[in-house]
């Protein structure tokens, strides 16, 4: 459209000087009118100028957030190639104000990582490889297995912008304006290159989505391997498989149910267990091993790999059996628990004092020992 009026444009002026050329070889004395109207050059429209500047109006979000958000009750599935454990599932355990916890299982283990949020940054402030149980590591005292912590994403975000971590890596956001492709459509994503200790690592965050893929010593072809987002589940539970020991039928021994329980985000495991427990979980109802008063006041895994679980005084009060059926009871709590942590000792309190009933009695700091020996398999 800009071009035709200029075209229009010219040809007024060759045809007016012209014209004008003409009437001064005939008269050069005679006086020549001016024209009526001024032509004058249009502006270019908004449209013309938008696509032109599209390119500069490009703003990147200096969200971390949106880069790395705090996604709850979803369920995230990355494929891989390369090698065995380059594919992998992610699910938020537990997200706070300022922290987010979530587990990473691979074919060989399941890590659970802690990133905390700054103004400024975010960083992975706890790490622990081999973990089958669900606590908030914020609230239990754990040590992370590496001693500094990693930043994962720093503002400003813009390409060229780097910084090292305390773990020795430096990472730089090598580009702001990458498409990729997933398999439920094509995103803008970041892009952050990372090395440590002779190896790279390239990372792709999307908006909303978060990491979307992840290549490991690119260009190797020994050594790379490659891990994509292909599938996000919203609203599912993260499936906890719990072996609980029960009476048996005449209550002379203790008997092993396998067990699923369904955790969503910021659900600790011990309010499943205790509705498992009570009889009163869905499929469970046989289950029943403490009275449906009874509750579990909190149940972790110490750094002195001690389990502790403190129980109501109604575990005591309303349980209503003679020492050789309390004792089971008993037994069959610490094996419950003791296996599901993995350790061989636990800290069986009530309303934080030790157990103490007409029958059985602990000390201060006493604990009790996982034992299978009245167990029927």
């Amino acid at each position: 459209m800009l071009k035709n009026t200029w075209l229009k444009y010219t040809y007024l002026t060759l045809s007016a000087g012209l014209v004008l050329a003409g009437c001064n070889n005939e008269d050069d004395s005679e006086d020549i009118d001016e024209p009526d109207e001024e032509v004058i050059a249009p502006e270019p429209d908004d449209e013309d100028l938008d696509e032109d500047d599209s390119d500069d109006d490009y703003a990147v979000s200096q969200d971390l957030e949106v880069w790395f958000p705090k996604l709850e009750d979803t369920w995230i599935e990355y494929e891989g190639e390369g090698i065995e454990y380059a594919s992998f599932t992610r699910y938020p355990q537990f997200a706070h104000d300022d922290t987010l916890q979530i587990i990473e299982s691979t074919a060989g283990t399941d890590v659970v990582t802690v990133y905390e949020y700054t103004e400024d940054e975010i960083r992975e402030i706890f790490v622990r490889p081999e973990t089958y149980f669900r606590d908030d590591m914020m609230d239990t005292g754990l040590s992370s297995a590496q001693d500094n912590h990693e930043i994962i994403l720093q503002l400003p975000i813009e390409a060229g912008h780097s910084w090292e971590s305390p773990t020795g890596s430096v990472t730089e956001i090598t580009d702001v304006e990458v498409e990729i492709e997933l398999p439920f459509g094509t995103f803008d994503a970041i892009e952050l290159t990372r090395e440590r200790e002779g190896n790279t690592t390239v990372y792709y965050y999307a908006e909303e989505l978060g990491l979307v893929e992840r290549i490991s010593n690119p260009g190797n072809d020994e050594m790379e391997s490659r891990s994509t987002l292909t599938e996000r589940s919203e609203n599912q539970p993260e499936e906890h498989s719990v072996t609980v020991f029960t009476l048996d039928d005449q209550a002379t021994e203790l008997q092993a149910v396998n067990t699923t329980i369904e955790l969503y985000t910021n659900e600790p495991i011990r309010l499943a267990l205790t509705e498992v427990l009570r009889g009163q979980a869905e499929g469970y109802d046989s289950l029943a091993l403490i009275a449906e008063s009874t509750e579990i006041n909190y149940m972790y895994l110490g750094d002195d790999g001690i389990a502790y679980a403190d129980f109501s005084v109604e575990l005591i009060d309303d349980m209503n059996a003679g020492s050789g059926i309390e004792s089971l009871i008993v037994q069959a709590l610490v094996n419950t628990i003791g296996g599901y942590y993995n350790v061989e000792e636990v800290s069986l309190t009530v309303d934080g004092e030790p157990y103490s009933s007409g029958h059985l009695h602990r000390e201060e700091g006493e604990t009790w020992t996982v034992d299978h020996s009245q167990v029927s398999w």
